[in-house]
């Protein structure tokens, strides 16, 4: 169904306020009264759906698209892994320091 394009206006004084600056503004037309389509007669929802779960789709990836490019990301993830998690150990053991000077008081 087509949307009826509305013909008046009843807002003068916005139009006024706007011809008073010099520019006037057209706001789009909304039609209230559109319905859309039925789709009672839509054979879609006879259709069979067919869910693959997470483990499929990953795993269809890994052996047809990320096969050659897997090493080297998984070598670039425990490179990164390990420079992260170095600081952190060194923080672990200041931590446990700090908190035997602060006991033995």
């Amino acid at each position: 169904m087509k949307p009826m394009p509305l013909t008046t206006s009843n807002d003068s004084r916005r139009n006024s306020l706007d011809r008073a600056v010099g520019k006037r503004r057209c706001s789009p037309i909304t039609d209230y009264s559109y319905h859309s389509g039925p789709f009672g007669e839509s054979s879609a929802h006879y259709m069979p759906v067919h869910v693959r779960s997470l483990w499929h789709i990953a795993g269809d990836y890994l052996k047809d698209e990320a096969r050659h490019d897997f090493w080297s990301e998984a070598t670039l993830f425990a490179f990164i892994t390990i420079t992260a998690a170095l600081p952190l150990i060194n923080d672990v053991r200041a931590l446990i320091e700090f908190v035997r000077a602060i006991s033995s008081h």
